[in-house]
This record gives structure tokens, C-alpha cells and sequence, in this order.
């Protein structure tokens, strides 16, 4: 490994983690009739315009009401165009209007967010969401759980889109969080956001991306589901048992799965997914935002909540600043860890394709050595994220590896 690997790497890093343009449209409120406000709780709405054959993400911030709300579970409505629809929270009082890096961005209405919508901007958790229309969507506790949203808090909602007509659309969706009274709380809940951020599907080939993340803590799950693109062919999640706990084969109209009273996982379990991808095209595909990339998460609603277990953190000192990093993750190809360092350090100095090329280097690791490959990865992702020469600070890492 050469020292360029320090210099070339933060960027790859941002790429890999930070997670067309199109014609914008004004606000307004959706019909009453695509979903009725809740008599406990807020309805968050967005309404767009999409020009014929575009595909982008667009975003919009939005207040919580002052007094805060326990969201007990939400419900979501989306009209034609739309893929999925997200809802967060973020650090913010008022309304930014410039991205965290100072960049300025129109946010007084509807603005273009397909950089991905969480780029730049100080998003804290998932509160709401769905890839179904008019199915299950995310949110889902027990009488006595809920997730807290902070009295006044900047929501950020997102929504994916895909016109593949010959016309405008003009879609609309609408987010219910039903809230139930603080003193009913016993327990406050989460969502499980993990995200594979290593996928790699040759052309006119089948292949898997599998990764595994720590529970921090004694957990319950409520429910789960997953999200995939239009390759996915196959889904499963397990724990260390290594007995599923769900499965599918389906990438639209996703099924979502609710556990009666409950799935009990325990602190030192892990989450374990996959999925199985078939690419009949003439093209790679890899990870990313859009309907020509892959993505392979797994989501769920789960109590008591635990930052680093909801987004597969590496550090639960630093949950926030470490999120989807402490995944071991599980290559699908026969290359020894020495020859997937070689690999990397390619990866890193390509400046061009550099995210690119990582994702295959993991992807096309064996999984004989997924715990040196991730072990090595991820000493290099954090020492680059915090400003550090990965060749000293990953020595121990970089000669396990090198001798495998």
C-alpha cells in the first residue's frame, strides 16, 4: 500500500457514505382524499412536477409542531411517479437555506435533492416512510412505544420518482405520524436503516451482497421489510442462528413482515442480510441512489431504541459520525484478503471511478476473509474520515489482511 492511498481516499469516502435534474414545482397541499389528516398526530404533504422520462429525488423541508410528538406509527399515500417516500428528522430549528458545507440551496419550496437527500444536510433519524403506495409502510410500535421527534424540529421528506410516461406528472404524497400521549410511553422506539453500501452486479451475471451488523443492545423487532431495485431476485435476513427471520423475492410491492409480540434479539447478536441480484443488461451495476444502480437495506420498526444498532454504526461513542461503518461485510468472489488490499489501493487512486472500483473490491473479496477485508476497510474509512494516514493507523489491520 502506497501513501497515496491517504491522499486520494476522502473523497472515495464521501462518495461511498455521504448518502438528471428536474424541473421543480411549488408546493401545495395534496387532495383530502389521497389521505386523511389523523385526528392524533400531523400529516406532512408534498406535491412536485415531473417532466416525461425523468428520474430524480426531491425534497422539502418542513416543521414538527412545537410540542413535539411520540409517533405509535405512520401511514403513507404516493401517486404515480413516485418510488418510495422518506421522511427524517435533522438537527435544525429553522429552515436551512445552505447546505452543512455552505453551499446555497433554494428551500423555500420543493428543490432537486437527486445528489441524494441526505447529502450535506444534518439529518438525525428515519421517522417515517414507504416504497408501497397504498401498502404497509415503516413505522409500526406496540401501544406503549413510541418515537420521539423534538418539540419544533426541521423534518426533511424525500421522495424518489421515475416518469417513464410521455407526460408532466405532478405527484403527491402524503405522510400520517399518529402520535399517542407522552404519558403513555414506556418505551421509545426506533427504525432499523441498514444499508449495504458494496454492490457489484456483472453484466449478463447473478450476484449476491450480504453484510452483517452488530446489536448493540437487547432489542425487539416489530416488523421489517426489505428494499432492493428492479435486479433483485432474492432476500433474506437472519440472525446468528442463522436461521431467517425474512424473506423475499420481490423488489416492488415489497411485503413487510410484523412479528406478534415481537422478535427478542440480544445485545451481541448480529443482523445478517443479503441479497441476490440478476443483471440481464450490458452494463456493471453498483450501489446507489438511482433506478440504473442496486441498493440492498434492510428496515424495521424496533424498541428500546440504540443509535448505533438502528444505522450499523462503528463506533456507539459516535453513532452519529460512524453510521454504516461497523458492518462486516461479506464478499461474493474468490480474491484472497492480500490481493482485495492490491485492490483498494487501485480503488483509491482512481480518481475518476474510484467508489466504483471499491465496491468491487469488497463485492468480488471471498468470504473466507470477510472479517479481515471489513476489518481493514473500515480502519481505513474511519482514519480518512477523521484526517488520519491510514498507513499508520491501520498497520495491525493492513499486515492481518496482508497475510491472508
Amino acid at each position: 500500500m502506497r501513501t497515496n492511498l491517504h491522499l486520494a481516499g476522502l473523497a472515495l469516502v464521501m462518495g461511498l457514505f455521504g448518502c438528471a435534474s428536474a424541473d421543480e414545482g411549488e408546493p401545495s397541499n395534496p387532495d383530502e382524499g389521497l389521505l386523511p389528516k389523523p385526528t392524533a398526530g400531523a400529516q406532512f404533504s408534498m406535491v412536485t412536477r415531473l417532466d416525461p422520462g425523468v428520474e430524480a429525488e426531491h425534497c422539502q423541508f418542513m416543521k414538527a409542531p412545537p410540542e413535539g410528538l411520540y409517533v405509535n406509527r405512520d401511514e403513507v399515500r404516493f401517486s404515480a411517479g413516485s418510488h418510495h417516500v422518506l421522511l427524517y428528522e435533522t438537527s435544525y430549528d429553522e429552515i436551512p437555506t445552505a447546505k452543512d458545507d455552505g453551499t446555497p440551496i433554494d428551500t423555500s419550496g420543493v428543490f432537486d435533492c437527486s445528489d441524494g437527500a441526505t447529502n450535506g444536510w444534518s439529518v438525525t433519524k428515519l421517522v417515517g416512510g414507504s416504497q408501497n403506495g397504498e401498502g404497509s409502510s415503516i413505522v409500526a410500535f406496540p401501544s406503549h412505544v413510541a418515537m420521539r421527534i423534538r418539540p419544533g424540529a426541521v423534518l426533511l421528506m424525500n421522495a424518489h420518482y421515475i416518469n417513464a410516461s410521455g407526460d408532466v406528472l405532478e405527484p403527491e404524497l402524503a405522510v400520517n405520524l399518529y402520535t399517542i400521549p407522552e404519558e403513555q410511553v414506556e418505551e421509545e422506539g426506533d427504525i432499523l436503516f441498514l444499508y449495504n453500501a458494496f454492490i457489484k452486479v456483472d453484466a449478463q451475471s447473478q450476484r449476491r451482497a450480504r453484510m452483517r451488523c452488530p446489536v448493540r443492545r437487547d432489542i425487539t423487532i416489530a416488523n421489517v421489510q426489505s428494499h432492493m431495485h428492479a435486479r433483485g431476485v432474492g432476500y433474506f435476513a437472519q440472525t446468528s442462528t442463522g436461521q431467517p427471520f425474512y424473506e423475499s423475492e420481490r423488489w416492488e410491492d415489497v411485503p413487510v413482515k410484523s412479528f406478534e409480540g415481537g422478535f427478542e434479539l440480544k445485545a451481541g447478536d448480529t443482523l445478517d442480510y443479503a441479497c441476490d441480484y440478476q443483471n440481464p443488461g450490458q452494463h456493471t451495476v453498483y450501489q446507489g441512489p438511482r433506478s440504473t444502480d442496486e441498493m440492498c437495506m434492510l428496515i424495521g420498526s424496533y424498541y428500546p431504541a440504540d443509535i448505533a444498532t438502528s444505522n450499523c454504526s462503528a463506533d456507539p461513542e459516535r453513532p452519529g459520525e460512524t453510521v454504516g461503518i461497523g458492518a462486516e461485510w461479506i464478499g461474493d468472489g474468490t480474491a484472497t484478503c492480500a490481493q482485495t488490499l492490491d485492490c483498494i489501493e487501485g480503488a483509491f487512486s482512481n480518481a475518476t471511478e474510484g467508489d466504483l472500483a471499491f465496491q468491487g473490491c469488497i463485492v468480488d473479496a471471498s468470504p473466507d476473509v470477510s472479517k479481515e477485508v471489513s476489518d481493514v476497510s473500515r480502519c481505513i474509512l474511519l482514519s480518512l474520515m477523521s484526517g488520519k494516514n491510514p498507513m499508520t493507523a491501520c498497520g495491525t489491520e493492513i499486515a492481518t489482511c496482508s497475510a491472508k
